[in-house]
């Protein structure tokens, strides 16, 4: 591996994890609904896309994007699993996102690869039948944004600890990038580290009811990574990583403000 290949890992590993942990830091203080939203904007997939197009360019990255819909099904299979498993604790929630998760991502990278179209086609069944199973089944409900809720405390070990994991995923897929193809990668970079913080925390510092409602609203709101996936895909051979980037997160942004009186309706 290059001297500027590792250099770029270990910024990927800085600029993530202080991304994603204050991300997720302002998207819980802020209501399972519109939290919800916040927290699923495009962070660990921002950085991991970017920097793999800075160390093996901008076609790699794009093709890398192609596969974001099918790993966003898998995260949230993910989701589902951690809100299921939390009527029993969080301990046994993880547990069953993160088993859930890797045998997902097996399977999807053991299948013959399907188009960036199928792959869209595969996470809208698994996203609206997920819902479906948290709304009409498991009934799980929104919690307000306004109400009697915990404060969240800022503690900078939970930063701390949010960003070495945030930034050693990221900075994982940016590895990866220098030697497997760019679906698997695609697949990796999307491996729900701020989902993962973002439900413990919420879990411990609101309690199980309040990280199943987000956790529902998350479901819905990984849509927005698809847009971004689907945006980068297309500008960065057109216009390079950077600018790029700046446009497809704008696209993410404008896509969840256009979810945010949806997500009022939540019940």
């Amino acid at each position: 591996m290059t001297f500027d290949a590792t250099l770029h890992i270990a910024l990927a590993f800085v600029v993530a994890g202080l991304w994603i942990s204050l991300a997720t830091l302002a998207g819980e203080r802020l209501g399972s609904r519109l939290g919800g939203l916040i927290a699923n904007l495009p962070s660990n997939i921002l950085v991991s896309l970017l920097f793999m197009a800075l160390t093996r360019g901008s076609n790699y990255a794009a093709e890398a994007a192609g596969s974001v819909p099918l790993g966003m099904a898998v995260d949230t299979l993910f989701l589902l699993a951690v809100v299921v498993g939390l009527r029993w604790g969080l301990v046994l929630a993880l547990a069953a996102g993160l088993v859930s998760w890797f045998a997902a991502a097996a399977l999807a990278v053991a299948v013959p690869r399907i188009s960036p179209a199928w792959s869209i086609i595969v996470y809208v069944l698994v996203c609206a039948a997920s819902f479906a199973i948290a709304d009409l089944v498991l009934k799980v409900r929104a919690a307000p944004l306004k109400g009697p809720r915990k404060a969240v405390p800022f503690k900078p070990a939970t930063v701390l600890v949010r960003a070495l994991f945030a930034g050693a995923i990221v900075a994982l897929a940016v590895a990866a990038a220098q030697v497997a193809p760019p679906y698997l990668t695609g697949i990796v970079s999307v491996f729900p580290a701020v989902l993962l913080s973002t439900m413990t925390i919420l879990a411990r510092a609101q309690g199980r009811d309040f990280a199943r409602a987000t956790g529902k609203v998350l479901i819905l709101s990984s849509s927005n990574i698809i847009v971004y996936g689907i945006a980068v895909s297309i500008l960065y051979p057109a216009v390079g990583p950077w600018w790029g980037t700046l446009c497809a997160f704008a696209a993410a942004v404008g896509y969840v403000a256009l979810l945010l009186p949806l997500s009022r309706k939540i019940r």
